[in-house]
């Protein structure tokens, strides 16, 4: 048996993570001409995976956005194409999300109004 409430807190918190990966994608791109800013990345799925290893719960895990400090101090890490390619993923993966809550959701509907 699904356990639904689990399955939706789940997509919430992902929508949630894509939600924070899109800002700072976009925050990168903004800053991809300043001299010396540092690209900021959204870590979750690692989080996530890390957690389930070590047996701890799943569903305490929280996104972390932090900033990616390689490359050398002063100079911008923004590569526009990875910038670009990160977003289009994360489109892909929010629309997959609201597809499936949708679909949940509908067939919530048609059992309660029976159509």
């Amino acid at each position: 048996m699904i356990d639904f409430d689990r399955d939706i807190s789940f997509q919430q918190r992902m929508l949630d993570v894509l939600d924070a990966r899109t800002k700072a994608g976009l925050h990168n791109v903004a800053n991809q001409n300043v001299a010396g800013f540092k690209r900021y990345v959204v870590r979750f799925e690692d989080l996530l995976k890390q957690a389930e290893s070590d047996g701890q719960p799943t569903d305490k895990v929280e996104p972390v956005t932090e900033r990616d400090t390689s490359g050398a101090p002063g100079q911008n890490n923004v590569v526009l194409m990875e910038e670009l390619s990160m977003l289009g993923k994360t489109s892909l993966l929010h629309d997959l999300m609201t597809r499936r809550l949708g679909s949940y959701f509908g067939t919530l509907n048609k059992a309660v109004v029976g159509r």
